[in-house]
């Protein structure tokens, strides 16, 4: 079977529910034996990406191990491949480290990230690693501040046709909203998502039955119990059609936490622990904390203090190995430092705009004034004037002109060709062409004028001296 590239890699693994894509990658001894064969570092970093992504599900260890190894061959290799894959290897090694349950390790991977993907200036990349930073966020319960990230990556890519990171944003975003209880604006995104997926899909099981889960939420928090119940049941089938594990295991909990709140115990206690069981086999640590949780509550309730407890002790080993203080502070440290950064760039950015705001202002000042030196001197009927001066004021006019078309075109040109300076330099090259035929044409005519004149000044001067030789006569 043929390795996934990184490339590829990393829009799968942010899009909502994809993981029957996982399907193309090969078996793990497969990949060993690539690994082996390969001889370029560049074919390395695409095995070693789908090493890690096989691991998944099997041994968190291991999938966080060849991700590390993909950033260090790409770190490596920073010279020589384009800028783009240390980010996506970055992306990667933190979206893993989220899926191992290492939150504050991810967060902080997709901040370094987020510092060398924004010169390159690739909304798809750049709102990959804000959907990323949101759903650590997200899975951390901070909702509000996860819904901002997820508005980030929906305002760069919204108006870019079928991406991943448009869908991831918008079922994920939906959920932050379920999970803030603001139900009729959850809908609305979760029905957008379903929406695509039908159009892109036509109605094929592609990307599990995530959405499904979801509207079963929002049906049962609205109390429409026979709806919800339909959904969650659809979202099963969905899930397990294409062992779309981790989806499966959390629309158990959540199909749960439904009978839980229409007083329906025994099935909530029986879907919990369908759920916690399948969390366990997968490693799914946030998913296990929510389920332990909920169970130990439903067995509280029934007096039934042994497994009270014995959840009880499981939900606080999970909660200290995942939110213990020390990771939250961390997480929290951060945060704040990454908003720092993006207030020292916000400012950095308005003291560009002033200080190129008047280098145009001083190049229209210094084009004007050569503009007018060369009309007085094409003008000026007092005196004769050496073309010479016409050429170099013409040179000063034209350097000025291609300033002040570059400086006001610059940040255009900066996102068009996301920075790359042989892409820059083609440009300016470009413009230059258009300029100097135009410069050539007001050249020979501004020397034709000023020949014209310069003879008519002559003539001019040479009947005045005849009057006045005639005169003396």
């Amino acid at each position: 079977m043929p390795v996934i590239k990184i490339k590829h890699v990393f829009t799968i693994i942010f899009s909502f529910g994809v993981f029957a894509a996982y399907a193309q990658i090969a078996t793990t001894a497969e990949l060993k034996q690539k690994l082996a064969a390969a001889k370029t570092d560049s074919d390395r970093i695409y095995i070693l990406a789908n090493q890690s992504i096989s691991y998944r599900d099997v041994n968190p260890d291991s999938m966080v191990y060849y991700a590390q190894r993909v950033m260090l061959l790409s770190i490596k290799n920073k010279n020589i491949y384009p800028a783009h894959f240390e980010v996506d290897a970055l992306a990667l090694l933190a979206y893993q480290l989220w899926y191992a349950g290492n939150y504050p390790d991810a967060q902080e991977t997709y901040f370094k990230a987020l510092a060398k993907a924004e010169p390159i200036g690739d909304p798809i990349l750049t709102a990959g690693i804000y959907n990323g930073l949101a759903i650590v966020n997200r899975n951390e319960g901070n909702f509000r501040r996860a819904i901002n990230y997820y508005s980030k990556a929906e305002a760069l890519v919204r108006h870019l046709p079928d991406n991943g990171q448009l869908v991831a944003a918008i079922i994920d975003k939906g959920k932050a909203y379920e999970q803030l209880g603001i139900l009729d604006t959850a809908f609305i995104y979760v029905q957008e998502y379903m929406a695509i997926n039908m159009r892109k899909y036509h109605n094929k099981n592609v990307t599990g039955g995530g959405a499904q889960a979801e509207m079963g939420i929002i049906y049962s928090k609205m109390g429409k119990e026979k709806l919800a119940d339909d959904y969650f049941r659809l979202a099963f089938s969905l899930n397990s059609a294409i062992n779309e594990h981790r989806l499966l295991a959390r629309s158990y909990y959540e199909f749960a936490e439904h009978f839980d709140r229409y007083h329906q115990r025994d099935s909530a206690i029986y879907y919990a622990t369908r759920g916690l069981l399948m969390d366990k086999k997968y490693h799914y640590l946030v998913h296990q904390l929510a389920a332990s949780t909920l169970l130990s509550k439903l067995y509280n309730e029934r007096h039934n203090i042994d497994s009270a407890f014995k959840y009880q002790q499981l939900m606080i080993g999970i909660r200290d190995s995942v939110f213990s203080f020390d990771k939250v502070t961390r997480l929290q440290n951060l945060e704040f430092n990454e908003q720092l950064r993006q207030q020292e760039i916000a400012s950095e950015k308005k003291l560009a705009a002033q200080e190129r705001k008047e280098n145009i202002q001083y190049v229209l000042i210094a084009a004007a004034l050569s503009i007018l030196t060369t009309l007085f001197l094409l003008l000026s009927r007092s005196f004769i004037t050496n073309s010479k001066w016409i050429g170099f004021f013409g040179v000063v006019t034209l350097l000025m002109i291609f300033e002040f078309i570059n400086l006001i075109l610059h940040p255009f040109l900066e996102q068009l060709t996301h920075h790359s300076p042989a892409l820059m330099l083609l440009a300016l090259v470009a413009i230059a062409a258009l300029l100097v035929p135009i410069h050539h044409k007001l050249k020979k005519l501004a020397t034709e004028k000023l020949i014209a004149k310069n003879k008519e000044i002559r003539l001019k001067k040479a009947r005045q001296t005849i009057e006045e030789l005639g005169g003396e006569k």
